[in-house]
């Protein structure tokens, strides 16, 4: 009550008096609250030192919170010696707590690939960072008019591809080559393509095409960036407590880790691996020392199991590099890397071997709201019926989906033909 002044003064000093009251008491919560006033230094002195003694209390009695808090400390080397290993052990305990169990399940991830390697691992997380779109509001998604009106009308989940489905014969080996191995799958990689621009000439012509593969014939959905990432991956959201006692592992949760949470542009590369664009210089700079540390991990005489390692201690960086023959396309990927081969969050189309059709892997992003993260919607300019669809689409919407149109500002979703001038 005093630390939120409700019914008394609020003061600080009077709330860490009673925390610390209770706190000797072997009150747990009250533990954790004293842990923050110290680390935040609220109405007392700030001592990370004291905080973690807080935290160490409150962790004994095995309070999930204050083990994780724990963990962070561990890996970060906060007051404590950093240690990997002690930080998986604080993980593993948390595991079984429903609300903290993802968070756990990360930082252990997270702790388990700096143990094999702190310098790749550290290098990764540089990279992606350097890479993770920061600035832009919105990505624009090219897609073909059917497609577009499924999502939009029949509250289909947007869909991440297999790597593997994508046009570039190089997909994923460029850095391979640039480390001196044969590519190695890890994971499986699912990608989403976007561009910062949602009315470009380009794009109209290389990703919005009918089904007879006309050029600019579809339409280009474009979301907003940070509520873009509000989404499951399973339809009804999954439960770790639901699972048996093995191995860590991200799946079958239905959630995505931070990583897989981003915007990311791609690079795009000339002959021997001469980065082209921003950054360029800090990016040469980080992928010359990645391919020292890698040779260093490897070893002359790299092991099958060692370069599986080292697909896992690379995750989606890969994935992030395009030949330069590409790079008008200025692609930008939010990309899942943490899910196994028989999780619950893969969805599979089986192939047809009479017409030739492909078999499928895809993830589907599920939303109790699908028009959210949606901006607005550009039509391509050889949209067919393009005067009549804006309208169309806008009675359907507000027909349907009349709730969720209420609950954004201009009470409707924009719809409009492009400004591009195409023959």
């Amino acid at each position: 009550m005093y630390g939120n002044g409700r019914g008394v003064a609020q003061s600080n000093e009077k709330a860490v008096e009673y925390y610390q009251l209770a706190a000797e008491q072997r009150h747990v919560d009250a533990q954790c609250n004293l842990g923050f006033m110290y680390r935040q230094g609220k109405g007392v002195a700030q001592s990370d030192e004291k905080a973690v003694e807080c935290y160490q209390l409150a962790a004994k009695q095995e309070d999930a919170g204050a083990q994780l808090i724990l963990a962070h400390c561990y890996f970060v080397g906060l007051v404590v010696a950093q240690n990997f290993t002690e930080a998986k052990a604080l993980c593993e305990q948390v595991f079984k707590d429903p609300q903290l169990s993802f968070a756990a399940y990360e930082l252990h991830d997270r702790a388990e690939r700096f143990e094999k390697s702190e310098s790749i691992s550290t290098l990764r997380e540089k990279i992606l960072s350097h890479l993770q779109v920061k600035k832009h509001r919105t990505m624009t998604h090219y897609t073909s008019f059917d497609v577009g009106q499924t999502i939009l009308l029949e509250k289909s989940p947007f869909r991440l591809g297999h790597i593997n489905a994508v046009n570039d014969p190089n997909e994923g080996k460029l850095l391979w080559q640039e480390l001196g191995y044969e590519p190695e799958e890890g994971n499986p990689v699912f990608i989403g393509c976007f561009l910062p621009e949602s009315d470009s000439l380009n794009m109209w012509r290389f990703y919005s095409k009918n089904h007879l593969n006309d050029d600019a014939c579809g339409c280009a959905i474009t979301f907003n960036t940070e509520r873009f990432f509000d989404y499951r991956l399973l339809e009804e959201q999954g439960n770790h407590t639901e699972q048996e006692e093995r191995m860590p592992s991200f799946t079958n949760t239905g959630q995505s880790p931070q990583e897989s949470a981003a915007f990311y542009r791609v690079v795009y590369l000339k002959d021997n691996f001469k980065i082209l664009g921003e950054g360029a210089k800090e990016l040469q700079t980080y992928f010359k020392d990645l391919k020292k540390e890698v040779d260093k991990f490897v070893g002359k005489k790299p092991t099958p199991e060692k370069l599986q390692t080292l697909a896992w201690l690379l995750g989606p960086l890969p994935y992030l590099l395009k030949d330069a023959h590409y790079k008008d396309e200025q692609e930008h990927r939010v990309i899942v890397t943490h899910l196994d081969y028989g999780a619950k969050e893969i969805q599979s189309s089986a192939p047809d071997f009479a017409t030739g059709t492909a078999p499928r892997l895809y993830l589907e992003l599920h939303r109790d709201d699908h028009l959210a993260p949606i901006e607005y919607v550009t039509l391509g300019p050889k949209a067919p019926n393009k005067e009549m669809m804006a309208p169309y689409w806008r009675h359907q919407l507000a027909s349907k989906f009349e709730s969720q149109l209420a609950r954004r500002k201009d009470k409707q979703l924009n719809i409009h033909p492009s400004r591009c001038a195409y023959k």
